[in-house]
């Protein structure tokens, strides 16, 4: 192959590798999401593969491609569990596959199939299984996670095919080029991803001071809160679509769309307010929690549900230093069920 060309795919193949992996360990320093870390690291191995393809160590080869399609894929099992707010259990164990046949390969095998070729092939089907995981998960609304889930199967099921045709004198220099303008494209759309409101939702500079603390206010008392928290990165939870542009705003419905929550799933809510409130303490300002819909939450929820929810939404929120505004009407309400969301906030 010329030297020319290999040079060059290499050095932007590493420049992706790396380039990907500081987005990614900046993004988790801001927002502490665990999946963000986890593929930081996967990159890096990533980048190492090439010194050891590079340096011709076979072994090396083999447990680099395998700990990079282990650590992707671990990582999107996190992604999922912070998107849908239910977490994957045993998730290391569902990623270990690629890695433990790559040090079965190394310790067992006596030739290139074995050593490389097998473990190459797991490891690129893991791949594959990453993008097709989030593409058949995620909401089709984030589609920067899409785009990242569908080059990841092109770049997996290109690498699939290496094994077959590494020996095959014409299509080494076509398959190295496109190996490489693969891996660019994944590591572009997964920086892209990573940096997208969706994935981290603080953004902008803040102007406005809040203080900590827990709110339970009548519905005649929120137009006044959305005009004080304007130009505030609020994180709502609301029955109305009329917020301030600055609010990251779920719409409490049983039907499927873009930022839409059930109202069932009451998990997704508390997950997505401890990342929000965790972000902005990382940033120091005051995270702002919002529910409005307390009755509609009651009503596919029950009471009691409702009752331990609102408790833990508000620890969340002290232990961050954060604030909670809870919108309820008395009259909408059964005075006792008043009452005791009362009681269950101000912690008496």
């Amino acid at each position: 192959m010329n030297t020319t060309v290999l040079l060059l795919g290499q050095f932007f193949s590493l420049s992706a590798k790396l380039v990907v992996s500081a987005v990614l360990l900046t993004v988790y320093i801001k927002s502490r999401r665990r999946s963000a870390v986890v593929w930081a690291f996967a990159w890096l191995v990533a980048a190492m593969s090439i010194a050891a393809d590079a340096l011709g160590v076979l072994q090396l080869v083999s447990l680099t491609e395998a700990t990079f399609s282990s650590l992707l894929f671990l990582g999107s099992l996190a992604f999922l569990s912070e998107e849908l707010g239910r977490p994957v259990r045993y998730q290391t164990l569902w990623a270990a596959p690629p890695l433990v046949t790559a040090m079965y390969g190394i310790l067992l095998g006596n030739d290139w199939s074995s050593v490389v070729g097998i473990p190459y092939g797991v490891a690129a089907f893991f791949i594959v299984l990453t993008g097709i995981m989030i593409i058949t998960t995620i909401n089709s609304a984030f589609t920067n996670a899409r785009r990242t889930a569908f080059s990841l199967c092109l770049l997996g099921l290109h690498k699939m095919d290496y094994p077959f045709l590494r020996d095959v004198e014409w299509f080494a220099p076509l398959g190295f080029v496109l190996g490489a303008i693969l891996t660019v494209f994944s590591a572009y759309f997964m920086a892209k991803m990573v940096l997208s409101r969706e994935f981290t939702h603080l953004g902008g500079e803040i102007k406005i001071t809040v203080k900590p603390g827990i709110e339970l206010v009548a519905s005649r008392e929120y137009k006044r809160i959305k005009e004080d928290l304007n130009g505030y990165p609020v994180l709502a939870f609301i029955r109305e679509l009329s917020v301030p542009d600055k609010w990251k705003a779920y719409f409490l419905t049983s039907l499927p769309g873009k930022d839409t929550i059930p109202p069932t799933n009451l998990p997704r809510i508390l997950e997505l307010s401890g990342r929000y409130l965790q972000e902005a303490e990382t940033r120091g300002i005051t995270g702002v929690v919002l529910i409005d819909g307390i009755e509609y939450l009651i009503i596919h929820n029950g009471m009691t549900a409702v009752t331990k929810f609102i408790g833990t939404l508000r620890d969340l929120v002290i232990l961050r230093d954060g604030r909670l505004i809870v919108v309820a009407d008395e009259k909408a309400l059964d005075r006792k069920d008043y009452l005791t969301i009362k009681r269950v906030l101000m912690g008496g």
